[in-house]
């Protein structure tokens, strides 16, 4: 009985000089991360920060409807006009002095891609100045220079779509930014989209908008 006594002891003084080495030694790593110095930006280059958010356009492809088509459907369903709805895509380039610096797909968020778009970017940039250029094109529109998406491949001879109203609530189908700028070291330049001018601006530090 007294050596399973004396056991227990033992075992519960290893436990408690285990936590009190333990407890030690955390408190020294404490003080030594607490005294030891951190850059959060080590980089004496500028910052080019793009960040905005937007609601995407839903585009409407429309055509229409053939006589056979209307006559297969009930009367009440026989609209003139056929639509398809999808959700805009949108292409972000971004261009620093001489050279391409950014170059992606942007699109809504959720599983059908019909909710707000977020932008957000940051690109290092050397001090002094040069020259930006920011567009953000929608796929699939003349200013964005591509074919569009929900076309049908090789429907040449197709009835051409109906355009669709433009949404003045959306993001437009062009945005463009050229401009000067002057970076200091470890600044930051932001670019973003103003809602009531519809269009791309630059806030550089305390100063207002300014295209």
């Amino acid at each position: 009985m007294r050596a399973e006594t004396r056991g227990g002891q033992t075992m519960s003084m290893v436990v408690r000089l285990l936590g009190t080495l333990l407890a030690v030694t955390a408190l020294a790593g404490l003080i030594r991360c607490s005294s030891a110095t951190m850059t959060a930006y080590p980089s004496s280059d500028g910052l080019l920060r793009l960040a905005w958010s937007a609601r995407p356009e839903r585009i409407e492809d429309c055509r229409p409807r053939t006589e056979e088509e209307l006559a297969k459907l009930p009367p009440h369903m026989r609209l003139p006009v056929a639509c398809e709805g999808t959700t805009a895509e949108y292409r972000l380039q971004v261009r620093i002095g001489d050279g391409p610096a950014l170059d992606r797909v942007v699109h809504g968020g959720g599983l059908r891609r019909d909710r707000r778009l977020y932008v957000f970017e940051e690109l290092p940039v050397a001090p002094g100045a040069t020259s930006v250029e920011v567009t953000f094109d929608r796929l699939g529109s003349p200013a964005g220079g591509g074919p569009s998406s929900s076309a049908p491949r090789g429907a040449a001879n197709a009835p051409k779509p109906v355009p669709s109203r433009p949404d003045v609530a959306a993001v437009p189908p062009h945005l463009a930014l050229r401009r000067q700028l002057q970076f200091s070291p470890r600044s930051v330049i932001l670019v973003t989209f103003d809602p009531d001018r519809r269009e791309l601006v630059v806030l550089d530090g305390g100063s207002g908008p300014s295209r």
